[in-house]
């Protein structure tokens, strides 16, 4: 789906967290931290600007250093404009002109067509010039239409290949159809994940009505969604290779993020991938996968720079035991480390009842391994497991004012102190 469109976007992606996203970096501050140089930076950052539009892009001075940031809000910005920038593959005059010359020669001839056809064809008319270009270019950019962007189909005689466009499978939709298909997907773009493909499905129909339809589709824009996290997006290709390599049952190679003083092969690890989390609360993706000597790894998928499908195959029935006993009680992506046992924590719940049910029936959905005991009327006991007790802090502080906890000490103090500061920082304390 993506390599039509990408080229290098490596150095895109690193760019967009470290820049824009997530530390705030100048160009010089960046060049020093990868091991990227100041001028590939700044093209790459000029091309960036190209495909997100200004009303997103905030520029702040730190002294000399010019820092730039993105800037959204979910509620006036309906549609992930970081899908964009996957679009940035250069294509050649020549790569332009053979791709519309095979598509132009094939529907004048109204018939299937072998690649000799093609060629003696495109050579006869003068189109296609055997001295720039060969015809393994030209079988390869076929077979890429076929393959890869579907538009032309491909049948096999014998020995010998004949191409034609492809059947327009919308045509049985009307236009009325069409739109409610087009309503549809402008829903589920953002809340299918991985996102990408919905706006590149919704694309391809806006153009499919705009060039065969000859209708020109406006988006109303009828939705507004909270709490849709943008910036998972860039991980999208990353996590489509991660799907196949699972798909497959194939190794993976994965390099990691590495400061320009680091040796890039002390960052690279041979993993069997086995299962993708997504934490919907903070827009993260995680890989779950296991090492050599079938250790747990949780990987975050934006601390990582590159996957590679590797030939050795993997059996992942044979680690469906240790993820159990690893991740079972795992809050979002903590895995269960060696040695260790669950930690148990215990909540005082404090509700007006009947008016405030509704929160234990929120609690026992989102904690469904927990276990909930009525003391006295308004008043329950709440005793959960998990692997790490930090992780479940922010969906504590979400029941302020009904949750108080009672087990473990730790994860109690550290409420307190984060209360503490903030109240501190209001001037109460």
């Amino acid at each position: 789906m993506f390599n039509e469109f990408i080229k290098h976007y490596n150095i895109i992606r690193d760019i967009l967290r470290d820049c824009f996203l997530y530390g705030y970096y100048s160009r010089d501050g960046l060049e020093n931290k990868r091991n990227v140089s100041s001028r590939k930076v700044s093209y790459e950052i000029r091309r960036i600007q190209q495909y997100v539009e200004n009303e997103y892009i905030r520029f702040d001075k730190d002294g000399r250093y010019k820092l730039m940031s993105l800037s959204y809000d979910f509620l006036r910005h309906p549609d992930n404009f970081l899908v964009s920038t996957y679009m940035t593959k250069s294509f050649t005059r020549t790569d332009l002109l053979t791709y519309f010359l095979l598509l132009l020669f094939i529907r004048s001839e109204n018939k299937p067509c072998s690649l000799k056809y093609i060629e003696d064809g495109l050579n006869a008319g003068g189109l296609v010039s055997f001295d720039k270009i060969s015809s393994k270019t030209i079988q390869r950019k076929l077979a890429e239409m076929c393959e890869s962007i579907g538009v032309l189909s491909c049948e096999a005689v014998k020995r010998t290949k004949y191409y034609s466009i492809s059947d327009d499978l919308l045509k049985t939709l009307d236009t009325d159809e069409l739109k409610e298909l087009m309503t549809a997907v402008g829903l589920y773009k953002n809340i299918v994940f991985p996102v990408t493909a919905g706006y590149f499905c919704q694309q391809t129909l806006k153009d499919y009505l705009q060039y065969e339809r000859k209708m020109k589709y406006e988006d109303k824009n009828i939705y507004n969604y909270r709490h849709v996290h943008f910036h998972p997006v860039i991980e999208e290709q990353v996590l489509w290779e991660i799907i196949k390599a699972i798909h497959l049952r194939r190794k993976i190679r994965i390099t990691y993020h590495s400061p320009k003083s680091t040796s890039n092969s002390n960052n690279r690890k041979i993993l069997s991938p086995y299962k993708i989390r997504y934490d919907v609360r903070h827009g993260r993706y995680y890989l779950i996968s296991f090492n050599t000597h079938n250790r747990c790894i949780v990987s975050r998928l934006d601390r990582l720079e590159a996957v590679e499908l590797l030939e050795e195959l993997f059996n992942r029935e044979d680690f469906d035991e240790e993820y159990r006993s690893n991740m079972l009680y795992s809050w979002s992506s903590a895995s269960l480390t060696p040695a260790n046992k669950p930690e148990t924590v215990k909540l005082e719940i404090i509700i007006n009842e009947p008016a405030e049910n509704y929160i234990l029936e929120k609690i026992k959905y989102e904690a469904t391994l927990g276990k909930l005991e009525k003391i006295e009327a308004g008043r329950y006991y709440f005793t959960l497991q998990v692997n790490d007790s930090y992780e479940i802090i922010p969906w504590i502080r979400s029941y302020a004012g009904y949750v108080k906890v009672l087990e473990s000490k730790q994860l109690a103090e550290k409420l307190l102190n984060d209360w503490k500061e903030t109240l501190s920082n209001y001037g109460i304390v």
